[in-house]
């Protein structure tokens, strides 16, 4: 889920010109990303601070990925 979570990542930002495209693979990214966290915590249920904060790197660069490319848009485009 981790590898998938970048590689979406990775791919949405030259594809930003499409827009539509930021719009569904953000969400999904934070998806998978998710879903990575919450597979790591059911291997290890009382995990602490810093591993719940490694589990979740993949949530947290896709949201903040997210965030930035919809700033990107809302400030670059002009129609």
């Amino acid at each position: 889920m981790y590898l998938l979570t970048f590689l979406l990542i990775l791919l949405s930002y030259p594809m930003m010109f499409l827009i539509i495209t930021v719009y569904i693979f953000g969400p999904l990214t934070m998806y998978l990303g998710y879903r990575a966290y919450s597979g790591a915590l059911k291997q290890h249920p009382r995990a602490g601070v810093g591993r719940r904060l490694w589990a979740a790197r993949a949530l947290l660069a896709a949201a903040a990925s997210f965030a930035f490319q919809v700033y990107l848009i809302t400030t670059q485009f002009k129609a």
